[in-house]
């Protein structure tokens, strides 16, 4: 007769204080390896963490066999359109290995960056998908330090860093769009950008503006506006752009967020796409406007004008 295996029954501290006699309090200096207790002392209680095969939380022992079943993903903002775009493709994935998905915005704040850095320390993870600027280096920094695996995911320019990374071209990105528009017959074409301080950013303006030295066209810096993620400041941007004495016939979206500003701005000053102005854009996540917000072929390719192939570019002639 075959015996079932016995379970073994997880300790919790005061069972191990009361095992090695000592107080609670002792016990936590040792588990944190805090000063203030004796060599003999914290060799007895080391003695009784060990014989029990004692961790912090069930969590942690998880991190130890690499169990917890959960991946993490860092993004800066929960708002849909690119970050979105690349969730749905994570959760395929995990459809496959039985992993589960953990979401964090950090808001580009370093407060809650380091308050999701002790939950996912304290709580485990199997590892970290990043999808933040390469410009922020504290979390990839932490993330190496205490040995967890992560991926950073993102447009990139031949960055160079010290751990693996996935990412577009940005800066072909821009330059191809640019040119797309150019081979429209357009020489007034607008940018708004993103937040310029980050290096993708940077790059895929760079890009636009290869474009036009190419192509023989002046860069006017009027045509330049440097914008956010959002669609308000896709409006704010388009008004200042139609409202110069020679306005552009094409204007360059830095995202989905963005173009759907775009839209709104050229439907308010009852302006027509593709008839009055041409509209491109980066990311083809396909951001749902309201009904008043729909305009004829808005998101359609021109017709006999097929985009240079695998540019993956959303259009509006």
């Amino acid at each position: 007769m075959t015996q079932e295996p016995r379970q073994s029954k997880r300790l919790t501290m005061v069972q191990i204080a009361q095992e090695a006699g000592v107080s609670t309090t002792t016990v936590s200096k040792v588990l944190n390896q805090l000063p203030g207790v004796g060599a003999q002392t914290r060799a007895r209680i080391q003695q009784v963490i060990e014989q029990n095969d004692y961790v912090q939380n069930h969590a942690a022992r998880h991190l130890r066999k690499g169990q917890s079943g959960l991946i993490d993903l860092v993004i800066m903002r929960l708002e849909g359109g690119y970050d979105l775009g690349i969730m749905h493709g994570v959760q395929d994935a995990f459809s496959e290995s039985g992993h589960r998905l953990v979401v964090f915005a950090t808001n580009e704040d370093e407060t809650i960056e380091r308050l999701w850095l002790r939950r996912m320390l304290d709580q485990s993870t199997d590892g970290v998908l990043l999808l933040l600027p390469y410009e922020q280096v504290g979390i990839p920094n932490a993330l190496m330090a205490q040995n967890i695996p992560f991926v950073a995911i993102g447009d990139r320019n031949e960055p160079t860093t010290a751990f693996p990374t996935i990412g577009s071209t940005i800066w072909l990105g821009g330059y191809t769009a640019t040119e797309y528009l150019i081979s429209l017959g357009h020489r007034r074409i607008g940018i708004i950008t993103m937040p310029l301080h980050l290096t993708t950013s940077r790059a895929r303006l760079a890009g636009y503006r290869e474009a036009l030295e190419r192509a023989g066209i002046p860069i006017d810096p009027a045509l330049i506006c440097e914008g956010t993620y959002l669609l308000g400041d896709g409006v704010q941007q388009t008004y200042a752009l139609l409202d110069q004495p020679d306005p552009p016939t094409a204007i360059f979206a830095g995202n989905d967020a963005q173009a759907a500003g775009v839209y709104r701005a050229l439907y308010q000053r009852n302006i027509r796409i593709p008839d009055a102005m041409s509209v491109i854009e980066l990311e083809s996540n396909h951001v749902e406007l309201s009904t008043s917000l729909v305009v004829r072929e808005s998101c359609d390719l021109p017709r006999n004008r097929p985009l240079p192939e695998n540019s993956h570019i959303d259009v509006s002639e």
